[in-house]
């Protein structure tokens, strides 16, 4: 491990102490200083509801404490790789929420409340059944041993009835998310896995990433097959962007609203770590 990447991986860290980003700075903690996870639970424990399931300003977008979908992803992105030991209960009473609120459609919808609160606009807009967030949902859940075969089973309909070849090759980064973390549940067929591949290296041949992040989040922390089908010459080229991009005071941009920046940070020291073998997909 360089002095650069560690280096930068301290003042990541200290920009988040100094920020009181406890949740952000405790999954850095736990990625590259043999942190305690109960640091990692203890910070996403504010955002869980009592009925299992995640809001309260998770998903910085969602206005409404209610529990919804798109913070379930970014709980279940935290909670990945987390011992049992220290997530297991939080775990459980997330997968009670996913099992009894998915729709038969086989997505999770907002619920009344959520569109009652504030909404930016994308979500204002948003049409479920949707693959995102149903099959991102499906993928991190079935790594983490809380997906049911009832909930597979409907996203897997629904996979199949709404996924295509064609959005892979030539749709947006949001497009193609759900089926690279869909990959997780050993369902997405190999021609996918492929054609993700192959859009993932024209993207990166034409710089057409926001940032290193997104480039490690599509890249590197799904199926290790889809990991494994991209040249560690482009993963060394990413590792290289994310050292240029850090800011002076130890964070990352964020190409969206910089209440984002705690986040990104955390999510691109964890794409650090996967880029430089610290961290598994």
């Amino acid at each position: 491990m360089s002095d650069e990447v560690l280096s930068a991986v301290a003042r990541g860290r200290d920009f988040l102490r100094a920020g009181g980003f406890n949740l952000e700075a405790a999954a850095v903690e736990f990625v590259w200083f043999g942190g305690e996870p109960g640091a990692v639970v203890d910070g996403l424990s504010r955002y869980q509801n009592p009925d299992g399931g995640f809001g309260r300003g998770l998903e910085a977008d969602i206005g409404a404490p209610e529990s919804n979908p798109f913070a379930a992803c970014l709980a279940l992105t935290y909670l990945r790789g987390l011992p049992d030991a220290a997530a297991g209960d939080m775990r459980a009473r997330l997968g009670v929420w996913l099992s009894e609120n998915q729709a038969e459609d086989g997505d999770w919808h907002f619920s009344g409340a959520t569109r009652a609160g504030f909404l930016a606009p994308w979500f204002a807009e948003w049409t479920f059944p949707s693959l995102n967030p149903a099959c991102n949902i499906a993928g991190l859940a079935a790594a983490q041993g809380i997906a049911t075969p009832v909930m597979l089973e409907r996203v897997a309909a629904l996979f199949e009835a709404s996924g295509s070849l064609d959005v892979v090759r030539a749709g947006e980064y949001y497009d193609l998310t759900p089926c690279a973390e869909y990959s997780l549940t050993g369902a997405l067929p190999a021609e996918y896995l492929d054609a993700l591949a192959e859009t993932t290296l024209r993207w990166a041949r034409e710089d057409r990433f926001a940032d290193a992040e997104h480039f490690f989040n599509l890249a590197l922390r799904n199926s290790p097959a889809l990991a494994q089908r991209i040249p560690r010459e482009v993963v060394d080229s990413y590792a290289e962007r994310a050292l240029a991009d850090q800011q002076t005071d130890g964070g990352w941009p964020s190409p969206y609203d910089a209440k984002w920046r705690p986040a990104a940070t955390a999510a691109t020291l964890a794409g650090l770590a996967r880029a430089t073998g610290r961290l598994s997909p």
